[in-house]
């Protein structure tokens, strides 16, 4: 049987969330830290982004907060004033646990989206967003951060074993 557009578009954002945990799973506090700057250029839509794994985190989660009303119940997007009660940058057990909560209640809404409201659209700064285009967009996102995570933990990993080998040529 053939996928609908919006099964097609559930299951591949249950799978690029999925990437996106799997990649952040195991990433130390040091290594989810590494490469913080705390003057990275910001951009618009950039909320969070600081140069590390633990930034991408934050970026991803909030993303998927203030869109989440789109989804429950076709409500207003959050704006980036509206993520008070996001983790400290520096936290990243609870940048983590935050992923999972939010990551969790957004497939959850997802999952309960029925067919005909993927032809719907919602409001997105002003401008109508069709809600198949909004989940696209979405799990992409999740894709492109869990592989940019991937990169990163690939990079420390030759790093690390660089720097072993010259401290044990020493």
């Amino acid at each position: 049987m053939l996928d609908t557009l919006p099964m097609f578009l559930k299951k591949r954002a249950e799978r690029g969330y999925r990437y996106l945990m799997e990649q952040l799973d195991g990433v130390s506090a040091v290594d989810a830290m590494r490469g913080r700057e705390p003057d990275w250029p910001l951009h618009r839509w950039g909320s969070g982004q600081n140069g590390s794994i633990a930034g991408i985190a934050w970026h991803v989660t909030a993303w998927k907060q203030i869109t989440l009303p789109l989804l429950a119940g076709g409500g207003v997007p959050l704006s980036h004033d509206d993520l008070e009660e996001a983790p400290d940058p520096a936290d990243w057990p609870a940048i983590l646990a935050w992923l999972k909560q939010v990551g969790t209640a957004w497939n959850a809404e997802l999952s309960l989206l029925p067919e005909s409201a993927f032809e719907e659209t919602r409001d997105w700064e002003g401008k109508p967003i069709v809600v198949a285009k909004l989940v696209a967009e979405c799990y992409e996102h999740d894709i492109q951060h869990a592989a940019q995570v991937e990169h990163l933990r690939v990079r420390y990993q030759v790093e690390d074993a660089k720097a072993k080998r010259q401290g044990s040529d020493l």
